[in-house]
């Protein structure tokens, strides 16, 4: 590795012995363009003992950064250490920089990280600012520390730059505004008397009452609401105050505003809904009073993401999960965080065995399969290319490495608490890496897990299908597959026993939706599983075509038929 891995992990024993060795002190590395010292100062992993080591030895503490001209010293205060910043301050770091895009120490500070919980803003402010950095610099973009604190809500931030000197006016604040960030409840019952203008914004487009929201004052926000206009002027609530309230987890006030007729549906610019913002900022109380109110779960924003792919935590998946949304939408850092697994270091050196790194069907129903790189794959979550050996990168032969780094694939939790991951594909069809798999992995939750394989005539490639979880068995229906294996006229059904992992092909009758993919399945006892949605490859006038399915199917368990809706007496729209 180059010094500055070592220096991301803070491997302090390694960079000292490197540099015993004569290794540069200020050479770049080539994938971040930052010298040792800009790793240093930037890393979670190194602390200010790493950084000593590095200046002590030669290191240059005013070196810019040749991407975004970052010098060191502003890039240890995005990152937001107090120790490494003290320490660059005491040994000369230029507290006066600018960037060409304007930027300077205070503006650098507010941003990097996320700066609303951030328990050592304060103390770096003081710090810079008693070392006498300008407290009223301002970007080409128009920014200032002061705007940016006021833009984050950290009005104790505001406070500090207003006592050291910065133009209030910047803020665009009315003395309303300034009574309910800092004052008290009877200045602003007096302001409000006395016909303060309610409807005018700060630089941030806030209102009045909209900053009371801000800085989770529920006795303000009450204050004030009588003196605001009727609910459907879109001049005054250009964005609803639920969103502010969820901003801040301020459960108290979100139920309040609910009570007060504040739409539980209402979109931000991105079609983001308040449930799947609170669900995106890990707003768990949040969370549970927008389900309690009724919120609809399947609303997707510009991005097509809804709640649970934007969940931040495994409380709130189970939540979700529990409202019937699929557990197969989660995202990948939730699914490391259910599962136990997925981001370990991925270790190539120790796997001689290069035939382990090729795909394979299984040779039984099911094969237990132990195979040190698909383990180490699954460990590591990394993509196929990463899994390859530096010489594989540099010949790049045409043939794919076994990955499970995955997109189509199901995620199903059973009553035992295990995980049960089926199949997915691993990149396009155009890239070298591209491949289908027909495995099964069953995670403990725990960190550990087992890899089943299944013969391609038993179980073929399957990507983009559903699983739906039936007593003991977990039904896989449909897939997008390999183009020539598509058949309109069939849907492909599986059903895999949670005791033995064997999966058994299922035939069945009926109006079959046909060949479907990315569709929702949902089992309503005691015996069928309706599908909605998704996307039918078919063929119309002898051209194939992939299309949006329009119908809902029902697959009846008992004796394996579909059937489909009359078009004349039913509508068209998901099942409840």
């Amino acid at each position: 590795m180059k010094i500055h891995d070592y220096i991301r992990k803070g491997d302090i024993n390694e960079v000292t012995r490197l540099i015993k060795k004569g290794i540069e002190i200020n050479c770049v590395d080539e994938d971040s363009d930052c010298t040792p010292l800009m790793v240093a100062v930037s890393s979670l992993d190194a602390n200010v003992d790493m950084v000593r080591l590095l200046v002590e030895n030669g290191a240059d503490i005013n070196e810019v950064e040749s991407q975004f001209q970052d010098t060191v010293l502003g890039l240890a205060v995005k990152a937001g250490n107090f120790d490494k910043i003290r320490f660059l301050l005491d040994v000369g770091a230029d507290i006066n920089y600018r960037t060409p895009s304007g930027y300077d120490v205070l503006i650098n500070a507010m941003y990097g990280r996320d700066i609303t919980q951030d328990e050592y803003l304060i103390p770096i402010l003081n710090l810079l600012i008693e070392r006498g950095a300008e407290v009223d610099g301002m970007s080409n973009y128009g920014e200032t520390a002061l705007k940016v604190a006021s833009s984050n809500a950290r009005f104790d931030a505001v406070k500090l730059l207003l006592d050291a000197g910065a133009e209030e006016k910047q803020l665009q604040w009315t003395s309303l505004m300034k009574a309910v960030v800092f004052g008290s409840l009877e200045e602003v019952q007096i302001s409000l008397e006395q016909g303060a203008d309610i409807y005018h914004v700060d630089c941030w487009n806030r209102n009045a009452f909209i900053l009371s929201l801000e800085i989770g004052d529920l006795f303000k926000a009450k204050l004030i609401l009588p003196f605001t206009p009727t609910r459907n002027d879109l001049l005054f609530w250009w964005k609803s105050p639920l969103f502010y309230a969820i901003k801040h987890n301020s459960s108290a006030i979100l139920e309040w505003l609910i009570e007060e007729g504040f739409e539980i549906e209402a979109t931000d610019e991105y079609l983001d809904t308040p449930l799947i913002l609170a669900a995106e900022y890990g707003a768990t109380d949040c969370v549970k009073i927008l389900l309690e109110a009724g919120a609809d779960t399947s609303k997707v924003n510009n991005y097509q993401e809804n709640a649970l792919n934007k969940a931040a935590n495994l409380e709130i998946v189970k939540m979700l999960v529990v409202k019937g949304e699929d557990t197969s939408d989660i995202n990948n850092e939730i699914r490391v965080l259910l599962t136990g697994v997925g981001n370990q270091e991925l270790q190539l050196e120790e796997i001689k065995d290069k035939t382990q790194r090729i795909p394979r069907y299984g040779i039984n129903n099911p094969e237990i399969i132990q195979n040190e790189f698909w383990q180490a794959m699954v460990c590591s979550g990394v993509d196929a290319y990463s899994g390859r050996s530096d010489e594989e990168k540099r010949s790049f032969v045409d043939a794919p490495i076994w990955c499970y780094q995955r997109f189509g694939r199901t995620i199903t939790i059973l009553p035992d608490g295990k995980i049960v991951e089926i199949a997915g594909e691993h990149e396009d069809f155009y890239d070298p890496d591209f491949y289908i798999y027909n495995d099964v992995v069953v995670f403990d939750g725990k960190g550990n897990f087992q890899i089943y394989g299944y013969p391609r005539d038993v179980f073929p490639p399957t990507d983009f299908h559903s699983a739906t979880l039936v007593k003991n068995y977990i039904y896989i229906i449909g897939s997008l597959g390999y183009q020539n294996e598509r058949n309109p006229n069939e849907t492909p059904v599986y059903r895999l026993d949670c005791n033995t992992f064997k999966i058994e092909r299922i035939k069945t009758t009926g109006d079959k939706p046909g060949w479907i993919s990315s569709h929702k399945a949902k089992y309503h006892p005691p015996s069928q599983i309706y599908i909605t949605g998704g996307k039918l490859w078919t063929i119309v006038d002898g051209e194939k075509d992939y299309i949006d399915n329009s119908l809902n199917y029902t697959l009846d368990l008992t004796n394996f038929e579909w059937t489909k809706p009359i078009l004349s007496l039913l509508p068209l729209q998901p099942y409840q």
